[in-house]
């Protein structure tokens, strides 16, 4: 029988007649908020069952059989059944939606990626139920609560209500938390005897170079000074650049906060300035207008050719360049603009919300147990890497084999060694794909490495970047998230989206010339217009509510 037909047959009730009365008491219907009594079903083995809502992974072959499955069916002694819901997201919420405005009864859990409106719409209507009891008793969530730094992934996991209705997988990554970083050929520096660029003068000088003085010695006049893509991560060469005029975060739409304080960045003199720099380098043909239409895979077909097409490269990773470009690219640091002001978008490690209990779980504490187990130490491992001992190892006389990712840098061993790195991101049935609760610390990430020591690859070419003073330039004070009621969505809803679409939409207009920078006037009229500062005291709203949790 497959894992959906046995997910039908238990929603219509044929499971119930293998309903056991199991001992112990549930959690009352005040600690739960889902009004649950009923005892949960039990398999043929006696374990009683806990249903699961997934998306269907191409990733995994199979949930019921999975490595991953197995290991928390054992450890906390239950049955695990799976409700697979479609692949592609839009089709798995509208199924969700259907579920649950039909009155279906639910899985136990839903364990499928939501975006927070949607979470704050199922947990006002009582769908999901409150998980804040569970979360701050260290007897029932001794994983969550062994967390460095639980309170701040407790207080990032509220909503607007103040509460809390998923666990988390938190994965504290340093290179992702400022990912608005440019990468610069340093093969056409030597071979034009130029120092790397530290101001944003520098850079308009190296980049008149590059363009004019063949760099790649092909003896054509083909080089581009700097390129980047539409949707590639962290390749909006917009961002790059404007931060050195004034801190410019996209993932916040541009808005920023000075003693408490949120302001638009795209407003701003220093924006517009930052405009016109990037408009200049346009007009002389040193920024390539393709960053504003072509997407990733046109961009590295452009400059992934033998001896390269750019010179500088705005990318979140080094899987931007292929290999003719291998150890040809390093990181350029933040440059600074005319006032000497530098800045890196900061998008501190946030949790993503998973494993929520809804109101028909039979057991909600069990649920929770269940969740709060995947957030072991050695099961947040199992769930990126796989099977221990078979695709990766703590063992130390195997880590000593590897070279960790800043072991030359910063004197950091490997101490998990990613064994069969191809597990990630393709076909297995070792894992959920990591699309669960789950813990990893920064030293963990830091010290996972899947390149032998004897390996002939190079060390990742960041690495001596890092090593020769490359530094992040973070703004003492940030957005980290702002989280709105449904009135107050409702009420910008239309204008954020309006406003988000003008700004990105003129300030392209205005680099590539096709708005004259004489119509700045006009274009903060029509910001003004779109509602703007309904948009702002809304945005203040969610803001100081983030500040007082």
């Amino acid at each position: 029988m497959s894992i959906r037909t046995r997910y039908e047959a238990w929603r219509k009730g044929t499971a119930s007649a293998l309903a056991l009365i199991l001992a112990g008491t549930l959690l009352s219907a005040c600690a739960s908020g889902s009004g649950q009594e009923a005892a949960p079903a039990v398999g043929e083995d006696g374990r009683p069952i806990i249903t699961v809502a997934v998306q269907a992974n191409p990733n995994v072959e199979d949930y019921e059989t999975n490595h991953y499955t197995k290991r928390i069916e054992e450890a906390m002694n239950v049955d695990l059944q799976f409700m697979e819901l479609p692949s592609q997201a839009e089709e798995a919420i509208t199924k969700l939606s259907l579920m649950v405005s039909s009155g279906s009864k639910l899985p136990d859990v839903i364990n499928v990626y939501l975006n927070e409106s949607t979470i704050y719409d199922y947990a006002a209507k009582g769908v999901f139920i409150k998980q804040d009891d569970y979360l701050n008793n260290a007897e029932l969530a001794p994983n969550f609560n062994a967390i460095p730094d639980k309170d701040f992934v407790y207080n990032a996991m509220k909503l607007a209500d103040g509460s809390v209705y998923s666990l988390p997988r938190h994965n504290v990554y340093e290179w992702n938390e400022g990912s608005n970083r440019a990468w610069i050929n340093a093969d056409w520096l030597d071979k034009l005897n130029l120092e790397t660029p530290r101001t944003t003068d520098e850079l308009h000088r190296v980049l008149k170079a590059f363009a004019e003085q063949d760099p790649n010695g092909n003896g054509k006049k083909d080089e581009i000074g700097m390129v980047g893509s539409t949707n590639g991560w962290s390749q909006n060469v917009r961002v790059f650049l404007m931060n050195a005029f004034l801190y410019a975060d996209p993932a916040k739409g541009y808005l920023n906060v000075e003693d408490g304080k949120i302001f638009p960045s795209f407003t701003q003199p220093e924006w517009k300035e930052g405009l016109e720099y990037m408009n200049r380098l346009v007009a002389e043909g040193l920024l390539s207008p393709l960053s504003f239409t072509q997407d990733e895979t046109q961009m590295k077909a452009l400059i992934n050719v033998q001896g390269g097409m750019a010179g500088v490269v705005p990318a979140g990773s080094y899987s931007a360049f292929g290999a003719e470009l291998e150890n040809h690219m390093t990181l350029l640091a933040p440059v600074k603009g005319p006032a000497g002001f530098s800045a890196t978008p900061y998008s501190p490690s946030m949790p993503t919300p998973l494993w929520f209990i809804t109101k028909d779980a039979a057991d909600p504490e069990l649920a929770f147990k269940v969740g709060d187990y995947l957030l072991d130490p050695e099961m947040s491992k199992v769930s990126r890497y796989g099977e221990k001992d078979v695709d990766w190892s703590d063992d130390p006389s195997i880590t000593a084999q590897y070279l960790g990712p800043f072991e030359e840098t910063e004197g950091i061993p490997t101490r998990l060694a990613d064994l069969n790195p191809g597990i990630w991101n393709n076909p297995q049935n070792k894992n959920w794909n990591d699309a669960n609760p789950a813990y990893r610390s920064l030293e963990t990430n830091n010290s996972a490495s899947n390149m032998k020591k004897d390996a002939a690859a190079a060390a990742p070419n960041w690495q001596p970047a890092y090593a020769d003073g490359y530094v992040t330039a973070f703004p003492e004070e940030s957005i980290s998230k702002l989280s709105y009621t449904p009135d107050e969505l409702k009420q910008v809803a239309d204008s954020k989206t309006a406003i988000d679409n003008y700004v990105n939409e003129s300030a392209v207009a205005f680099i590539t010339g096709n708005r004259p920078m004489s119509q700045w006037d006009a274009y903060m009229e029509e910001l003004n217009k779109m509602g703007l500062d309904v948009y702002l005291e809304a945005a203040q709203a969610a803001y100081d509510r983030s500040q007082a949790q």
